[in-house]
């Protein structure tokens, strides 16, 4: 849990440079990181937590080992089925790419934030 935590600390920190204002990006660079947020969340619906792990940096890989992302299993159960992706959006700051993607479920709605590094790894990920 302890780790868990950590996880959600660093997402925070990166939400926060988020909130300072970044950059609009590009269609398609937009393009390519809503596709591969989108491919985390569908890999997180089918519980394949080790494929996601796989695509962390090592700081992410450190303080959300693959052990403790079983955790995330309830909060994805108890929004229900998952209907689609409704809004996306994805700014960059300070070299990271952050990608918010809004989910409909069919009990309640989800909202990813998914950061990704220069190297396309995944350096933040934040459900709420």
């Amino acid at each position: 849990m302890k780790k868990f935590a950590l996880m959600m600390f660093s997402v925070v920190t990166v939400l926060m440079l988020v909130a300072c204002g970044g950059s609009k990006v590009d269609d398609s660079t937009a393009e390519k990181y809503i596709t591969k947020a989108e491919e985390i969340v569908s890999l997180m619906n089918a519980g394949d937590y080790e494929e996601v792990h796989a695509m962390f940096d090592e700081k992410m890989k450190e303080g959300l080992p693959l052990s403790d992302m079983e955790e995330l299993t309830p909060v994805l159960n108890q929004s229900g089925d998952f209907e689609k992706i409704n809004k996306s959006s994805v700014e960059e700051k300070d070299g990271f790419y952050i990608t918010v993607l809004a989910a409909n479920y069919s009990k309640e709605n989800l909202v990813f934030t998914v950061s990704f590094n220069d190297n396309d790894e995944v350096a933040g990920l934040f459900i709420q």
